[in-house]
């Protein structure tokens, strides 16, 4: 007894090892969210440049609004249809081959689409463009959940979505000034060489130790052996709402990222360069309310959350509103600029839900099944405001866009969410 309480006593390998794995754990979350963070940031300025590229694209090509909003809308059908493979392929070979060959292909196509000589071709190299790209969310999740505890997914993923605003303000800056300097063909290649490069270090830069890969592999085993199926995850209610409440958001959003460009030099007389400068302001302080937003979900009870969404959308819906009444550039960009922070409640929220209210096990299948919903708007929403531009005007396509916003809004309030 004496001997075993002693033995007891002191520390053992076992008792101590511990540590080690907390603080390589610790190194890999900070490893790994730097090359998510820097992939999405370049996804995302590859994605928003197409919205200032098609002016001096449509002048060269002899594009009409019809075929711009083909040209806006085409990356989002192969992009949605994507989301549901992806998602499954990462939840079933996790998502590290998955996010590299992302980064690899839709660089690919990005430096092709400065190649583009017909309207065929543009419309090709978009869609190929987005194959690339869509799985990259859904394992983008996969990976998140693999690497980050329950209780912080909110906030790191809303710092990945972040980039969006983060690569949207630095492209439209920057693409603004390169295109104007360089030519929009040159541009596009500038682009697919940076992806390329994020590729490799996404590939090269996390490390994982043998104890972080044996956990992986028993997680993934787990997670294949109670594998719920597609069936499984459709017939919940809660991923249909959400996955409206997306939809109607991306309506607004995605059509007037796709549009806004256009609009202010045809209705304010912008020029290209300072259409970027301008579009940089309310994306930064989108990229902060992101991250604002993802910190409070973490802390907000589950049974308010569809409030939060519900209001976020019907917010985004009034400012968006309002934009076309606005007597001046300044009123304008805070119209905008609220519009966006309203909208980023919405957009932290909806990607927050797959990691802290579904099973780990389905994370990638059920961010992809959501925002397949909301890259389905991105493929609609600007074909549908080309259309409207040129039949009814500008007002019409703003009241499209609003509708979008009071539909999610209203798909929000179904919404029932229990703690985890």
């Amino acid at each position: 007894m004496t001997t075993a309480a002693t033995a007891a006593s002191q520390p053992t390998p076992q008792a101590v090892s511990p540590a080690t794995p907390v603080a390589a754990s610790r190194v890999r979350q900070a490893v790994v969210l730097a090359a998510l963070f820097a992939a999405w940031a370049v996804a995302y300025t590859d994605r928003i440049v197409i919205g200032t590229a098609i002016i001096p694209i449509s002048r060269e090509l002899a594009l009409s609004d019809a075929a711009k909003g083909y040209v806006l809308g085409a990356f989002y059908v192969t992009y949605a249809l994507m989301q549901l493979g992806g998602g499954a392929l990462a939840d079933r070979f996790g998502a590290r081959r998955v996010l590299v060959g992302c980064l690899a292909l839709w660089s690919l196509f990005t430096a092709l689409t400065g190649a583009a000589w017909s309207l065929g071709s543009l419309l090709a190299f978009r869609l190929l463009f987005g194959v690339g790209e869509g799985s990259f969310a859904p394992a983008s999740s996969t990976a998140i959940v693999q690497t980050f505890p329950q209780q912080v997914r909110a906030r790191v993923q809303a710092l990945l979505c972040s980039t969006v605003f983060l690569g949207g303000a630095a492209g439209a800056a920057t693409v603004g000034w390169t295109i104007a300097r360089i030519g929009w063909r040159q541009t596009f290649l500038m682009l697919g060489a940076l992806g390329a490069v994020v590729a490799f270090a996404l590939l090269v830069v996390p490390g994982r130790n043998h104890a972080s890969q044996a956990a992986e592999t028993a997680d993934a085993a787990e997670a294949v052996k109670a594998r719920p199926r597609w069936r499984d995850i459709a017939r919940d209610p809660l991923v249909w709402r959400v996955a409206l409440t997306w939809f109607g958001c991306c309506v607004l959003a995605l059509g007037l990222q796709a549009w806004l460009p256009i609009w202010l030099m045809r209705t304010r007389g912008i020029d290209l360069l300072h259409i970027g400068f301008i579009s940089a302001i309310p994306l930064l302080a989108s990229f902060v309310g992101t991250n604002l937003a993802g910190f409070a979900i973490d802390r907000l009870p589950a049974a308010r959350l569809k409030h939060l969404l519900a209001g976020g959308a019907l917010a985004s819906a009034a400012f968006a509103a309002a934009m076309p009444f606005a007597g001046s550039l300044a009123a304008l960009i805070a119209c905008w600029t609220l519009c966006m922070l309203a909208f980023d409640v919405v957009y932290a929220g909806v990607f927050a839900i797959p990691l802290k209210h579904f099973p780990a096990s389905v994370a990638g299948r059920t961010t992809g099944l959501i925002n397949f919903a909301g890259q389905l708007a991105g493929a609609i929403s600007p074909v549908v405001v080309g259309a409207l531009v040129g039949r009814a005007g500008w007002a019409a396509a703003f009241a499209f866009l609003t509708c979008g916003a009071l539909v999610a809004s209203a798909a929000a309030l179904g919404c029932r969410f229990q703690a985890r």
